[in-house]
């Protein structure tokens, strides 16, 4: 059969996906109004709606499987909505600590794995078994990355994306989706039993250089052309009311609908193609392609909207055309379909459970250790201030001493707790590096006498899944009950005034 025939569903999958997009909605409202992490209520809501209760699956495994295709959409309008939001200047001043943070950050998780190895896994016949190096390194991979959507969910809920501490998030978080990249690849080797340099290096350099690309074309390429042709579609006063070949031209562009929709789509479309061709991050391309389209947007804000006086900015173009489907859909969309990824009637057996709770408090703090980066930093700007003020002449000294009096704050607290909390949250990338994981034979465990034996029951799988899980909890919502005990003075506690 060459076509799909038409059959109109049924009123229990009606019922079903009806009641689980209205309670998506209710739930993320309710806890974004109680601690600022309805993501929270997202994922729980996936994991009922995606596993059989009481014998009965609510949403089909297709349903589920369009759901997070769909969903896909949504974390990717989400990256695209943080790339118009995104004060690059700040960005780019805070680039050296993100650096250092997703570095931390990517090294601790790792490094702790190898505790894994000397938890036993015993067996109801055989001897008791514990992980392999490669299954410990394979945990660690799946943990070692944050997810981009929850931490542009958090800054978006909380409002702190044009902050310093948002741009240092968005900085780290988006050298992690590069890493978790790469981490896709060494799985993927080590289970084969093959290894090569470039499969690896490949999504660094096509990311990396993708990124170089747009920062050295967009100034000097794109918005040229663009501003030259939007001069073009806008005559002089001389030549409007003639018909000459520009009028035309510009009154048939000018007419069409929905012109700004229609051309951030087309920039969003051709980065995350670009990207998906040379194998670099399609979520890298899709922030990459919100800033471009804000820097073209606003270099020519007249031929977007010519027939109204007000300042448009593209942050108000998103909430017009894309936010209404975005925030009330596809975002809930992704969200639950983390939840999907969570076999949690296999999670709950007492060998897994307390070994998957001291995972996750290794975890939980491994990541957040990268508060201890803030610190760092911080007194490292203090030092340079102290010394350079040793060096000045007496009268030199006192202008500098008010001075610096006037900028210098006590340590920040508040910032480096959060950054930390932020960064906890695992989210899609580490449930799709525990899959390939599991599905590439590393999650495997040995006897006393070294003899490898697959992990058949998926025990240590169903412990990475736990701290992976539990992460993606507590990140969002150690954040949200932050900002909420912050309340109005959230941003000024948060400042980080050395940036």
């Amino acid at each position: 059969m060459s076509y799909l025939p038409y059959e109109e569903p049924g009123i229990v999958t009606i019922l079903s996906l009806t009641s689980f997009l209205i309670l998506l909605n209710i739930v993320r409202y309710l806890l974004d109004r109680l601690v600022y992490c309805g993501i929270i209520g997202e994922i729980l809501i996936g994991v009922v709606w995606g596993l059989p209760i009481g014998g009965y699956a609510w949403l089909s495994k297709s349903a589920q499987e369009t759901i997070q295709m769909l969903g896909f959409l949504g974390l990717i309008a989400i990256v695209f909505e943080g790339g118009l939001n995104t004060d690059f200047a700040m960005l780019r001043k805070a680039a050296f600590l993100s650096v250092s943070v997703a570095t931390v950050g990517l090294l601790l998780p790792i490094a702790l794995s190898f505790v894994l190895l000397v938890l036993p896994f015993p067996t109801s016949s055989g001897p008791t078994l514990f992980p392999t190096p490669l299954a410990a390194f394979s945990s660690g991979a799946s943990l070692c990355s944050t997810s981009l959507g929850t931490t542009f969910a958090i800054l978006t809920s909380s409002n702190l994306q044009d902050t310093p501490v948002g741009a240092l998030l968005i900085g780290a978080a988006m050298l992690d989706d590069v890493v978790g990249l790469v981490m896709v690849n060494i799985i993927t080797m080590l289970g084969s039993g093959r290894f090569a340099a470039w499969p690896i290096s490949r999504p660094i350099v096509a990311s990396f250089g993708m990124l170089l690309m747009t920062l050295l074309l967009t100034p000097i390429v794109l918005k040229p052309i663009w501003v030259v042709i939007a001069n073009y579609l806008h005559p002089v006063e001389s030549e409007r009311n003639t018909n000459s070949f520009r009028t035309r031209i510009s009154g048939m562009v000018l007419a069409l609908p929905h012109l700004r929709f229609l051309l951030s789509l087309l920039v969003l479309i051709s980065f995350v193609s670009i990207a998906s061709f040379i194998d670099a991050s399609e979520l890298l391309a899709a922030f990459l392609a919100g800033g471009v389209f804000r820097v073209i947007y606003c270099s020519s804000i007249t031929i977007l909207h010519p027939s109204t006086s007000v300042e448009e900015t593209p942050s108000m173009m998103y909430a017009v055309y894309f936010q209404p489907t975005i925030q009330t859909v596809l975002a809930p969309f992704f969200f639950a379909s983390i939840g999907f990824s969570i076999p949690i009637s296999e999670m709950f057996t007492g060998q897994i459970v307390w070994k998957g709770l001291l995972y996750t408090i290794l975890m939980a703090l491994a990541k957040g250790s990268v508060s201890v980066v803030i610190y760092f930093d911080y007194f490292r700007v203090i030092w340079c201030r102290e010394r350079k003020k040793l060096q000045t002449t007496s009268v030199q000294q006192q202008t500098y001493q008010e001075t610096n009096t006037r900028s210098r704050t006590g340590p920040p607290h508040a910032a480096a707790i959060l950054v930390g909390l932020a960064m906890i949250a695992r989210g899609e990338i580490g449930f799709l590096i525990a899959s390939l994981s599991q599905s590439s034979n590393t999650l495997t465990l040995k006897s006393d006498e070294g003899l490898n034996i697959e992990s058949n029951k998926e025990d240590l799988f169903l412990v990475i899944v736990w701290a992976i899980t539990l992460c993606t909890i507590i990140g969002p919502l150690g954040v949200g009950i932050m900002i909420k005990r912050l309340g109005e003075h959230a941003k000024e506690s948060l400042t980080i005034n050395w940036l």
